[in-house]
């Protein structure tokens, strides 16, 4: 437990125990007030610790919603660089940094960008050029991060502040008196495999101006050959010297530098704060120009800072808690400050963009061009949060999935910058985008629907790959025939089941835009993961195509049947799309109730054997850190069990989530496992690719949500983790007899009022 609380400080262990004390767990205390900014909550150094498997993979830096642009610190610790603690370039447990680096991936699982870094360095040797010759140390009582911006003292002295907007940044390093201070600007660094393969930089010193441009092949940009980044920057004072090397030419006096391990040192009158402003593009040079003049027109780092700040402010006051503990509030507000970190804007500020393949750039109207789409791990809570919360942004995302599926051969697994890296599997694609058009978002453009529709539906149900490409679907022939993709496919029964959820969501869309025999079709085709149930072993298991069930079993066996899980993880996905299909399998309600609890109950035993280290290891069970159990713990109230929801999703809270830098359970995958827990935390949960939330309870005495012009309160007072369980629910006060809702009805309502109790109670039980 010491190692857990040590980053916080005696301050903030002392808020609290206070608030616990005064907050009232128990009830007894009044409720803390309303949040008034929730800006005060956000500590983005959580979920930037853990170890292996546990490794949250946070960004930490200056970004704004959705910015290209991610300043942040690249770390080194005891240990170097190793992948599984810097994918996002930061690991809470390091004290040198590299660089600072303008592109960054939040919570993947791979590591991509950490690219153009900038470094300052008090004494310059034009000896050693190398990002790691000026790496400085730091101790973690001297940042400060914070939505919207970053700050440092180096061990030096050296006070570093970084400041973004969309496609820039603001940089100041106050050297700290007379003397001169150089900046390293360093066009080979990259995280973890990535490489530089052609870069160049020009320099026009009587403007104070640096342009160049890269190429960069990532980890997983290098899946579809890489893209090219083009920048300018420019410094408030001038040069007092300036030198460029690229590789096999020292550092030396000049303009221009080209080829790979190209950079260049600028060294300037220290006596005032340096200031240095960058934009980029994946566009052109000509876009990096013009984003520079459009977020960056003057020098004040203030104003820049406040733009960033009202920003975040938009987005994160869409919900205001009151309740809760100091811990659950920085929590859930620094969860939804996740969640916007991607996807990106890949247009520049004028709404030109480029795809890879794409002979000339072209214009987004009426929405902004994005990827950076983790949406194997998205899809089940990031567009469904959004399409709650931030419809704006849930437009945004499904036009841009509709142009990157035309633009890049179909709709795409997981793109990054401007294309398609081919990482995870399954049509994750089709739930993320039917999720917001279900729920009347991007609708009453009868050609944008056609589009998607026709790109979707070719790509799911036509017998040859259709013109536009199969996208997520590589092995949907097979499945059309089977029911399921058969055993001799890796990874066979994770397809079927993503497949099946891909089907569900689909046929909400057919039916949503009038399609009805499509509809049908699609509906039985998302029962054909019962063809993967063997009744021998009481599992889903592959299967091959004559229809006998291969080889021997082991239900805990993380095999290459599945897709980074193992039998019981795999088995409870399906539920949220099937859970009488699932009952029925199992034999009866009670059976996968019993079933479920089991997972539970082991998962428990199993976390409170292995305490906080077995975080760093695949969890046998009920598995946090990773996706297809997501939904696990909701699938009880689908089956007319609520009460178990409440007990368990409340221990995930509890147990799983924290506001320390170990309090994300694993990678959060651009924000899906923050999302899971501001739905829990609010009492809800979605079914993703649907008009359907599961309703469970909220650890907050109240949270008011305001989208748009519509206020809707959810009142639990005294909730906490004593009085977890749900005795009653109205919706405007007519009495919620069932634990769901659909869409409209968030839209519409103005109060849900949950009697909290400590005891479970019959509410919501029944056939469901």
């Amino acid at each position: 437990m010491g190692a857990r609380w040590f980053h916080l400080g005696t301050a903030r262990f002392a808020l609290a125990v206070a608030a616990a004390a005064c907050g009232g767990d128990d009830g007894a205390g009044p409720p803390l007030p309303e949040v008034t900014d929730p800006l005060e909550h956000v500590d983005p150094t959580i979920g930037t610790g853990g170890l292996g498997f546990g490794y949250g993979s946070s960004f930490v830096g200056a970004a704004v919603p959705h910015g290209l642009v991610k300043l942040g610190p690249d770390t080194k610790g005891p240990f170097g660089t190793i992948a599984f603690q810097h994918f996002s370039g930061y690991f809470s447990g390091d004290d040198i940094i590299q660089a600072f680096t303008h592109l960054h991936l939040h919570g993947a699982g791979a590591s991509d960008f950490g690219i153009l870094a900038v470094m300052p360095t008090r004494i310059f040797d034009p000896a050693k050029t190398r990002v790691v010759d000026y790496e400085a140390r730091f101790a973690k009582t001297d940042e400060r991060a914070r939505a919207g911006s970053y700050a440092v003292t180096l061990a030096d002295g050296t006070a570093v502040e970084l400041v973004a907007t969309a496609h820039g940044a603001h940089h100041v390093y106050d050297f700290g008196g007379a003397g001169n201070g150089t900046l390293v600007i360093d066009l080979d660094k990259a995280l973890g495999s990535g490489e530089i393969t052609d870069a160049e930089i020009h320099l026009d010193a009587a403007t104070q101006t640096v342009r160049g441009r890269m190429f960069h092949r990532g980890g997983m940009t290098g899946g579809y050959g890489g893209h090219e980044l083009w920048f300018v920057a420019r410094t408030r004072q001038p040069w007092q010297g300036s030198v460029l090397w690229s590789a096999g030419v020292p550092a030396a006096p000049g303009i221009d530098a080209t080829g790979t391990e190209v950079g260049v040192a600028l060294t300037i009158a220290a006596g005032e704060p340096v200031e240095l402003q960058v934009a980029v593009s994946l566009v052109s040079a000509e876009g990096a120009e013009r984003n520079l003049a459009a977020e960056l027109p003057a020098w004040d780092v203030a104003v820049t800072r406040a733009a960033a700040q009202d920003a975040w402010r938009r987005r994160l006051e869409v919900v205001k808690v009151t309740g809760g503990t100091v811990a659950e509030r920085r929590t859930f507000y620094t969860s939804l400050y996740h969640a916007f970190l991607m996807p990106t804007l890949i247009g520049d500020a004028d709404g030109a963009f480029r795809l890879r393949g794409m002979p000339a750039p072209e214009i987004a109207t009426g929405y902004a061009q994005l990827s950076d789409f983790s949406l194997w791990d998205s899809y089940r809570t990031v567009h469904p949060l959004y399409a709650w919360l931030a419809p704006s942004s849930a437009h945004d995302s499904t036009h841009s999935l509709v142009r990157l599926g035309e633009g890049l051969g179909g709709c795409p697994r997981w793109p990054v910058a401007i294309g398609e890296s081919g990482t995870m599997l399954g049509a994750s694609c089709d739930v993320a985008v039917a999720d917001a058009m279900v729920k009347g978002i991007a609708r009453g453009d009868a050609a944008f629907e056609e589009r998607a529709w026709t790109l979707l539906r070719e790509a799911a149900m036509s017998p040859t790959v259709p013109p536009l490409g199969r996208g997520g679907r590589d092995h949907v022939e097979i499945y059309m025939q089977l029911r399921y993709v058969p055993a001799t496919v890796g990874r066979s029964v994770s397809h079927t089941t993503e497949y099946a959820h891909d089907d569900f969501a689909l046929a909400n869309l057919a039916e949503a835009l009038g399609h009805s025999a499509d509809a049908a079709t699609l509906r039985e085709r998302s029962h054909g993961w019962r063809s993967l149930y063997d009744p021998a072993v009481g599992f889903l298991r592959a299967r091959a195509a004559d229809g006998t069930f291969p080889g021997a079993f082991d239900a805990l066996e993380l095999s290459d049947d599945y897709a980074e899980a193992n039998a019981w993880h795999s088995l409870w996905m399906v539920g949220a799309h099937d859970p009488i299909g699932m009952a029925e399998m199992l034999g009866g309600r009670d059976a996968l109730v019993d079933k479920l609890e089991l997972f539970f109950t082991e998962a428990r035993r199993d976390w409170d054997a292995t305490g906080l280290g077995g975080a760093n290891f695949p969890r046998p069970y009920y598995w946090h850190g990773n996706e297809p159990d997501l939904n696990a713990a909701f699938l009880f109230a689908q089956v007319g069990r609520p009460d178990r929801t409440q007990e368990w999703a409340r221990w995930i809270i509890d147990t799983l989530y924290s506001d320390t830098p170990e309090g994300v359970a694993g990678n959060d995958d651009g924000g899906t496992v923050g999302s899971w827990y501001v739905f829990a935390a609010l009492g809800l949960y979605p079914v993703p690719g649907s008009n359907r939330y599961i309703v469970s309870a909220p650890i907050f005495d109240q949270a008011r949500i305001v989208v748009g012009d519509h206020e809707l309160i959810i009142a639990a007072p005294g909730a906490s983790s004593e009085r977890r369980y749900v005795r009653s629910v109205t919706i405007d006060g007519t009495v919620l007899t069932v634990p769901e809702l659909v869409h409209a009805q968030l839209g519409n309502a103005t109060r849900i009022d949950f009697e909290m109790t400590t005891a479970p109670s019959s509410w919501g039980r029944g056939e469901q």
